[in-house]
């Protein structure tokens, strides 16, 4: 399993008119969890871009449980629980600053080249992926 914890503080312009975080900044921030996942790991996205592979969003849910509010630090955990095939799967969980679940979420994912085909993920990302499985 690769599980990876990144914090994001809650900036003005994501709130709404009630003072929470508008619901669309979730995917926004599971995005930049997933990123910050590659990247520890040692798969860059923009190396993996600049390669010719990109990660499109097949599929993303969220389930929002509490509220984030303005200035509020975010810890943002992201779980990839099994072994990446032709698609792949994340789970994120969103904690608040008093360690409250305020939301989980998932994403599905595959590999495509510059045309928009579909694609097998690049051997590198197997093998980087495979040493957590």
């Amino acid at each position: 399993m690769i599980e990876h914890e990144t914090r994001i503080r809650v900036r003005y312009a994501e709130t709404d008119q009630m003072r929470f975080a508008h619901h669309s900044h979730y995917i926004v921030w599971f995005e930049f969890a997933r990123i910050e996942m590659l990247n520890a790991i040692g798969l860059p996205y923009a190396e993996l871009e600049a390669n010719g592979y990109y990660i499109p969003v097949l599929e993303v849910g969220v389930k929002f449980k509490h509220p984030a509010h303005f200035d509020e630090e975010l810890r943002i955990v992201v779980r990839m629980a099994e072994k990446p095939k032709a698609t792949f799967c994340l789970e994120y969980e969103v904690y608040n600053t008093q360690d409250i679940k305020i939301s989980t979420g998932h994403s599905r994912h595959s590999f495509m080249n510059a045309k928009g085909r579909a694609i097998k993920p690049p051997k590198q990302f197997n093998e980087i992926t495979g040493r957590y499985f």
